[in-house]
């Protein structure tokens, strides 16, 4: 096949004299020069990676990539609805549409509250978090630009769709805990130097004068998120760490103070865990932790008078002893007992408390399950039925008492919102439109044996035409911060496999696929085990008769970014083509710049002789070796992104290209104006075709002659 023509770019300055005395050790670091974007240098290398990339993109052969993306993105997705005051808000990207709209239902139909794609000529502002007051009344939300992550907070009179309220800046994806009966609301702002602080606001008046309400003094990189219950009883403040394994929960009764002087006090948790906390209508607080209980489970704490003697027997349940400590009790003693046990298969994704029922949603080797159960003791009820073998990504109470949301997606099925009636049982879809027609694929499963005798699942999506013999095959993985790989609605996958190739995704450890032990089993010390399950994952489907070594390509973004760096600098024989989005790739620098400190829990820092030892062992910067005949490479960046700084994929694209004795390009897709987090439809296609042609052109699936595309006529 065909391993491309584009000449090679020039190697980029490498000065071998840049070392860092980092624990005791040198570490080189020979295109350093490359981490600023504003030097001449950096920009007229810049320019020649950009010319060096569009030469190759012109000669890949594959075409018609983003009009088959295009087709099995056009559905209109809607979002759970958050019910306030009688009214249900949701957001819907329309068929078509560049970004999400904010939408309300009420009495007089459904209508936009925010559209960003007429608010903003360019296009390029974006939907962030979003809150309505418990009255439905007002409505806060965020909104950025060009994916910068950068959040501004507005507050809107529902009524009227008109801005009430001053703008506030510096809101991270930050969530607003609205106090019922007051226009007031806890959020968070983040300070460069200090960090996150917990504010209250008073909707009209000057930010500047926001009273903390929580956080000073705190760990600069502590990530803060508050709620209120619906009832105004309990406010809840949850802490973590940067990224961390485990969390804090402070909780205060607003009842006994001012709300500006809440008297937050901390719930003694285990410290080996991660809890999820939810102030309940009722005054009672569920708390969702894997603290003693890998993959999950549910305890529940209530004031004394709604509690009996055996609910609140402490032998009943649970290590965390949740009563408050410095002070006296938070509206009665918080003591918490177990209402759903682990399950030793299911991961416990999140639940709904309706009335006279609980649901529960699960993750069961990459499918999901509803659950039901009695709200007082927990015990199993029953099972909702699902649409189909997927995923459940999102439960929610709705705005009558017997009534639950929730979203599914398969492998075929795009997201879809669902209103379940606990009374009949049924579950309805809202508002479906006609989705759109897939080609033909077979989704499946297999195993393989990870250098420790670990089983790792790997999910496949196949043509459904083929019968036997090895296909151009991408394989994912991603293996970080307990995030799981599901078997959910993929366009990428899907026109991958309906050209007939083979796309995979790896369930490496890392992830979240088998509850928080299988996360602790690939974090931190532990971080090249994932990097050995995705290698293994590789490995299998060569011996498997599923692809070969010149049609496999191996592909992540962000942290998987990482996964697929270091397996290619570790196994660069293994793989034809390789592709890397945003990812972090120089390990001893990664803290310094992005968000990189607030991911010392999941990776470790290079200020410990120890942990910069398991940084360097697996850093793929540090990993090349030049005289090495390296896979093709594409290694995408975004300008403004403000999570992983692109400086990891300039610097890689330099090493890699000194370095490869390879006849296979080294290409740097450097995509300005554009960041980490949400972006337009038109930029996110564009990107994704790039990437399958890319793969097309260096595993050979430009050459097979697929079955008619199935997808009718475009919108």
């Amino acid at each position: 096949m065909d391993t491309g023509s584009v000449p090679a770019a020039s190697p980029a300055a490498r000065r071998d004299d840049v070392r860092e005395l980092l624990g005791g050790r040198e570490v080189a670091d020979p295109y350093r020069w490359l981490e600023d974007p504003d030097t001449p240098e950096t920009r007229d290398w810049l320019a020649a990676q950009a010319d060096l990339f569009a030469r190759a993109r012109d000669g890949w052969p594959a075409g018609g990539w983003f009009r088959e993306l295009r087709h099995l993105t056009s559905f209109e997705r809607l979002s759970v609805p958050q019910w306030r005051g009688g009214r249900a808000f949701y957001t819907c990207l329309r068929p078509g549409a560049e970004h999400h709209r904010l939408m309300v239902r009420d009495a007089g139909g459904d209508r936009a509250l925010f559209e960003p794609d007429s608010a903003d000529p360019e296009r390029r502002t974006v939907l962030g978090y979003w809150s309505a007051s418990t009255d439905g009344r007002l409505m806060a939300y965020q909104t950025a630009v060009g994916g910068s992550e950068r959040f501004t907070l507005r507050v809107l009179d529902v009524e009227t769709g008109a801005d009430v309220d001053e703008p506030i800046a510096g809101c991270r994806y930050s969530a607003v805990a609205w106090v019922p009966g007051q226009d007031a609301f806890y959020y968070t702002r983040y300070d460069e130097r200090s960090g996150a602080r917990i504010h209250l606001h008073r909707v009209g008046q000057p930010t500047g004068a926001d009273p903390v309400i929580f956080g000073a003094g705190s760990d600069r990189t502590a990530e803060l998120d508050a709620l209120v219950g619906a009832d105004g009883r309990l406010l809840v403040v949850q802490v973590a760490s940067g990224l961390s394994a485990a969390n804090e929960v402070w909780v205060a009764g607003l009842r006994e103070g001012s709300i500006e002087q809440p008297g937050l006090r901390r719930l003694p948790l285990p410290e080996d865990g991660w809890t999820s906390a939810w102030p309940a209508p009722d005054g009672r607080l569920y708390l969702l932790t894997d603290a003693g209980a890998p993959r999950g489970r549910l305890l529940v704490a209530g004031p004394p008078e709604d509690s009996s003697p055996e609910d609140s027997s402490p032998a009943d349940a649970s290590p965390v002893d949740a009563s408050p400590v410095d002070g006296p009790p938070v509206d009665g003693a918080l003591t918490p007992r177990l209402l759903i046990p682990e399950d030793p298969e299911a991961v416990l994704d999140g639940f709904a408390v309706l009335d006279g029922l609980l649901l529960a949603h699960w993750t069961v080797a990459g499918r999901g399950a509803v659950t039901r159960h009695d709200p007082a003791t927990g015990r199993l009820l029953g099972q909702v039925e699902l649409p189909g073998p997927g995923i459940v990504t999102e439960l929610a109470p709705g705005g009558q008492g017997g009534e639950a949301w929730y979203e599914y997606s398969d492998r075929v099925t795009p997201e879809t919102v669902y209103r379940y009636e606990a009374r009949t049982g049924s579950s309805t879809p809202w508002r479906r439109h006609p989705a759109p027609v897939t080609p033909p694929v077979i989704a499946s499963e297999t195993v393989c044996t990870a250098p420790d005798a670990t089983p790792v699942r790997i999910l496949l999506l196949a043509p459904a035409w083929h019968r036997a013999g090895p296909l151009p095959t991408i394989l994912e993985g991603y293996g970080a911060f307990g995030e799981p790989r599901v078997a959910d609605y993929y366009a990428a996958a899907l026109a991958w496999a309906g050209r007939g190739g083979l796309f995979a995704v790896a369930c490496v450890r890392g992830g979240g696929e088998g509850g928080e032990a299988w996360h602790h089993a690939g974090r931190r010390e532990h971080k090249q085990r994932g990097i050995d399950d995705f290698i293994a994952a590789a490995d299998h489907l060569v011996t498997a008769g599923h692809t070969t070594r010149d049609s496999l390509g191996a592909f992540g973004t962000s942290a998987g970014g990482l996964l697929a760096g270091a397996a290619m600098t570790q196994r660069p024989d293994l793989f034809a083509a390789v592709a890397c989005t945003a990812p972090l790739l120089d390990m001893a620098r990664y803290e310094l710049t992005g968000l990189g400190e607030y991911w010392r829990e999941e990776f470790g820092s290079r200020e410990d002789p120890d942990e910069l030892g398991w940084l360097l062992g697996y850093s793929p910067y540090h990993r090349v070796v030049p005289g090495t005949p390296y896979p093709a490479v594409l290694l995408s960046a975004f300008g403004e992104d403000t999570r992983v700084d692109p400086l990891h994929a300039r610097k890689m694209t330099a090493a890699l290209q000194f370095a490869t004795t390879s006849p296979r390009p080294v290409l740097l897709r450097h995509e300005a104006g554009a960041g980490h987090g949400e972006r337009g439809r038109t930029g996110r296609l564009s990107y994704f075709a790039d990437v399958l042609a890319f793969f097309a052109h260096q595993l050979g699936l430009a050459s097979i002659t697929p079955t008619e595309p199935r997808g009718g006529e475009l919108p």
